[in-house]
């Protein structure tokens, strides 16, 4: 568990473009304290983890490298947009990208990327997937 909440957090602070230096002042944290996140040799505290959690806008069950079930996913999903009504097609792609940690992954540093940054790569990406989809037909 120290390792991969050290992966995380180094990951999402990279994402960031962030030095250590830069997320402990966010965190009003020492350098020192970032390094050995980072370096599994301590884990941070409850209010660290949600600070980061906040800070880098994912869950602190994805730092801690919790992954939820399907179930689970869904009732987040139903209550952060205040809605039962979700269209097949939606419940379809939660649950692919939740069998799909390395995606998920992959998704989760792209939404917490700086909009700037984010909104660029999105279309690249979309372009991607659209040409190959259309390959493979």
């Amino acid at each position: 568990m120290l390792q991969h909440i050290g992966e995380q957090i180094r990951r999402l602070r990279n994402a960031h473009d962030w030095t250590q230096e830069q997320l402990a002042q966010r965190l009003n944290v020492s350098r020192s304290k970032v390094s050995k996140w980072e370096n599994g040799e301590v884990l941070p505290d409850l209010q660290s983890i949600i600070d980061m959690s906040d800070l880098f806008l994912v869950s602190t069950d994805f730092l801690l490298g919790k992954h939820p079930t399907d179930e689970q996913l869904l009732q987040e999903v139903r209550l952060a947009y205040g809605t039962n009504d979700m269209s097949d097609e939606q419940l379809s792609v939660i649950r692919y990208i939740n069998e799909q940690p390395e995606l998920a992954k992959r998704l989760y540093a792209l939404q917490s990327l700086p909009t700037h940054k984010r909104k660029r790569l999105e279309e690249i990406v979309i372009k991607m997937i659209d040409e190959m989809i259309e390959a493979l037909k």
